[in-house]
C-alpha cells in the first residue's frame, strides 16, 4: 500500500489522475482486459472479486455488481491515503478514492455496499485496489481513485458500527489472500535494531519500515508513512499483539496500523528465540 511519503511519489494507495469513469478513461489501457456486463445486479464476494485479477494487469469490470463490506481502515490517522480497506468474511480489498478527510465520512466499522461496475482492478507492487481511472499515457501504469462528486454513485452506507474482530493469523499462514483484512498477529515483538525506533520519520516525512519478529520464527514489516500522526513516536520493547491491516510490498509481508492502538506489546520480550540467540 501507498504510504503518504513512498505513496505520493508512487500504500498509501493512489496516483493523481482526474478523470470521470467513461470509455474516455479507459482509451489509455490498451492493455486492460473487460469483464463483460451481465443483466442482472448481484452481489459477490470480495474473495471471488479478486480473482477476475491478475497480478500486473488492469480489468476494467462491466458487470453490474456489487460488493458489501465494513470499512476496517480509513485515513484518520494518516497512515493510510486516499484509500479505504474494506472487507467481507472472504477477504478484504482496497478502494481508491480521490479524497481527502475520508474517516469523516466513512468511519471504522462504516457499512458499505460499493458498486464496481464501470471501476477497474488494478495492482500496485502486487497489493490489489479498486481504481477510478488508468493512465499509460506516460509509460507507466498511473491510477486514482473515485472522485469525490462520484462518491454516493459508487458507495452506500448502509450500516454504522459494524462489529469487527480482527482474523488472528499464525505466520506460517500470511497470505496474498488476506490482503486488505484486518488480522492479528500474536507473540512478536521488533527486532532490537527497530526498538525504541521511531515509527518513521516525521520531521523529513520518510516513511520506515520496522521489523516485528516472531518468537516462533519469522518477520512481518510494520509499515508506517512519515505522514502518519504517530510518525515520531517510539516502538515498544515488549512483546505481545500486533493488529493492523495486512499488506504486500512486491514479496515483502508488511502490516499497516490504524494508529498505535493497535500496538499490544506488553509482555516479555522471548528470549529463548532462535532469531535473538543468534545477534546475543
Amino acid at each position: 500500500m501507498k504510504q503518504k511519503a513512498s505513496f505520493k511519489a508512487g500504500i498509501t494507495l493512489a496516483f493523481i489522475c482526474y478523470c470521470m469513469v467513461t470509455p474516455a478513461c479507459l482509451k489509455q489501457s490498451a492493455y486492460a482486459s473487460t469483464i463483460e456486463s451481465t443483466t442482472t445486479d448481484s452481489i459477490v464476494l470480495i474473495k471471488d472479486l479478486r480473482k477476475w485479477h491478475t497480478m500486473g494487469g488492469v480489468e476494467a469490470i462491466r458487470k453490474s455488481v456489487a460488493i458489501e463490506g465494513v470499512v476496517v481502515a480509513n485515513d484518520e490517522h494518516d497512515n493510510i491515503y486516499k484509500s479505504l480497506c474494506i472487507q467481507d468474511p472472504s477477504g478484504g480489498i482496497v478502494l481508491l478514492l480521490d479524497g481527502t478527510s475520508l474517516y469523516q465520512q466513512y468511519p471504522i466499522g462504516s457499512f458499505l455496499r460499493v458498486h464496481v461496475q464501470d471501476l477497474l482492478l488494478s495492482d500496485y507492487r502486487r497489493m490489489v485496489q479498486l481504481v477510478a481511472s488508468v493512465d499509460t499515457s506516460a509509460g507507466t501504469l498511473v491510477t486514482s481513485g473515485i472522485p469525490v462528486p462520484l462518491f454516493s454513485k459508487f458507495i452506500k452506507i448502509l450500516k454504522d458500527d459494524f462489529p469487527i474482530i480482527p482474523l488472528t493469523v499464525a505466520p506460517k499462514s500470511l497470505a496474498d489472500s488476506l490482503q486488505g483484512r484486518l488480522i492479528r498477529i500474536s507473540n512478536v515483538e521488533f527486532s532490537v535494531v527497530d526498538t525504541a525506533q521511531t515509527y518513521a520519520d516525521k520531521k523529513n516525512k520518510v516513511g520506515a519500515s520496522r521489523s516485528l519478529k516472531f518468537c516462533a520464527g519469522g518477520t512481518i514489516y510494520l509499515r508506517t508513512s512519515g505522514y502518519a500522526d504517530f510518525a515520531g513516536i517510539k516502538t515498544p520493547s515488549g512483546n505481545g499483539d500486533v493488529v493492523g491491516i495486512y499488506s504486500v510490498y512486491n514479496s515483502e509481508k508488511q502490516i499497516l496500523i490504524r494508529d498505535t492502538s493497535d500496538i499490544l506489546l506488553t509482555g516479555k520480550r522471548c528470549t529463548g528465540a532462535a532469531w535473538l540467540q543468534k545477534i546475543q
